[in-house]
Parts: structure tokens; sequence; C-alpha cells
């Protein structure tokens, strides 16, 4: 409303340089997913570039994964090299610096070099996160064959089917964490460019919350956003923008986050506000 601007789900950017920027210095209090301090810790030393990073960064950020962490970072900044098991994975895996993440990576693997099907792959994918111990070695040696066929040796199709057991521990799904990645992203959009409104918005979505109430106005002062006091005059029952002459615009705490103070008696306080100013305590 105060920029004129109609932003929605389709089409808040993903490929803003500024917000991984914002990522990578871990100012990511209430930006969806990553708020957390482990969390903000490794996006601090991974520097996100792009979508693909925070996505990975979700699907790794788990008991198990974590140990993973560490490594796609000096990967990702070439401090560590990036191997594969056989040069046909590198269009599969190169995206997550050779690490094996995602249940979809397997799939591709196994259409791509065991000559599976779709439909077989995801019956693969199940087979491996349920641990099916006979299954298991009915596609060990349907793997093995199909990549043979394929020109690739045996030992390599015996060692990529074994890294491919271990995943079951930490495979995650990458369409899930996809679209856990895209609204994190979304939202650092929004504290990036708008930060009044994005942490006015915040605040108003957490007035029930009193630690949190008093987390994000922190961060508003860390930002620079004065949170002026609830007034009588002044507030609404959620979080407001106040913009002021020659000043930058502030937030002014919505009375509906006061303790102990419901939707009623701040509507009858707003009817009566309509006739003007309240003069004093009495009034």
């Amino acid at each position: 409303k105060r920029h004129g601007l109609d932003l929605n789900l389709n089409n808040i950017p993903t490929d803003d340089p500024a917000t991984y920027e914002l990522l990578g210095r871990g100012e990511t209090a209430g930006v969806f997913q990553v708020e957390g301090t482990g969390m903000r810790r490794y996006l601090m030393q991974m520097k996100p570039k792009e979508l693909a990073n925070v996505i990975a960064m979700v699907a790794l950020f788990r008991p198990g994964p974590m140990e993973f962490i560490p490594s796609y970072i000096k990967r990702m900044h070439g401090e560590e090299p990036v191997t594969y098991r056989h040069p046909a994975m590198e269009p599969i895996f190169k995206e997550t610096f050779g690490i094996p993440i995602y249940q979809e990576q397997i799939m591709r693997a196994a259409v791509e070099l065991g000559g599976y099907t779709l439909s077989e792959s995801d019956e693969l994918r199940k087979v491996i996160a349920k641990k099916q111990k006979e299954k298991l070695e009915k596609h060990r040696e349907k793997f093995i064959h199909g990549a043979q066929e394929r020109g690739i040796p045996a030992d390599v199709a015996e060692a990529i089917f074994a890294d491919w057991e271990e995943f079951a521990r930490y495979g995650f799904n990458k369409s899930h964490a996809a679209d856990y990645g895209i609204i994190a992203v979304q939202t650092a959009y929004l504290k990036t460019h708008y930060p009044v409104e994005y942490m006015t918005a915040l605040l108003s979505a957490s007035k029930n919350e009193t630690e949190k109430v008093a987390f994000y106005v922190a961060d508003c002062r860390s930002m620079g956003i004065e949170v002026l006091p609830p007034d009588i005059n002044s507030s609404g029952y959620d979080f407001t923008i106040e913009d002021r002459p020659g000043r930058p615009a502030a937030i002014r705490f919505g009375m509906g986050a006061v303790k102990n103070v419901g939707q009623g008696p701040v509507d009858m306080i707003l009817e009566a506000r309509k006739e003007g100013p309240f003069a004093d305590l009495n009034d």
C-alpha cells in the first residue's frame, strides 16, 4: 500500500543479490525456516548466492545430514575437491557439489546410469528409505547389471549403490525442501527491500507471543527502525507504520499486543477516537 506495489507469491523475486547478502550476513530474524542460531551460523559461513544453496541448506539442516554441511560449504567455495564415482554422475549431482542430498537425484541416477524406468526408480527410492534388505539386494543386482550394460564397471556400480544405502539416513525430498527454500528467500526479499513493512506485519502476526514480540522489537532496533510505545491516540489493534515528516518511518506498537488487552476494548477505543483524540485520562 505504501509503495503502490502488488506483490504476491508468484512475483516476489528469488534471484535478487541483495537478498542473498542479507542471508549471508545472518540477519535472518523473522525469515521463514532460517532464523535459528545454528542455521544462521551456517548461512554466514555459506554466503548463499542462489536459491539452490538455500534449498540444500534446508534439506541438510537436520540430525544426520548436518555432518555434510561443512563439506558442502567448502566445495561451494572451492576449498575442497568435488569428486564423482563416475563422470555420468556429474550432471545429476553437480548442483550439490557431488554430495547426494535429494531422493530425486538417486531416482534420476537410477534411470540414467542403471536403465531404470521412472516407476522403478520410485520403487528404489522407497526401498532405500525403508531399508528393506531383501528388496535392496534385488535392486543392487538390477542396478549393477544395468550400469554394466551402459559401460560402467561393476566395482564402480557396486560403490555407487553402497553410497545410496548409506543415503537412507539422510536423503530428503527435494520438492519439499524447495517449497521451504522459496518461502525463506521470498521472506528474506521482503525483509531486505521493505524492512519497515515486513517487520510491522511480522510483529502483528506474532502479537500474542510476548517473547517473539520482544525478539522482533530488538531486531527492529538493530536495523535502525524505531518502535514507538503503545499510544491511546496513535495505536491501532495491530502494529502500524508511522510516517514522520523529515524522519525515518517508525513502527507503532499495537494495542492488541499489550498483555491482557482484548479486541473488544480496543475496538471501543478506536470507535471513540473517530470523534477526535482523547484529551486526558478521564476523557
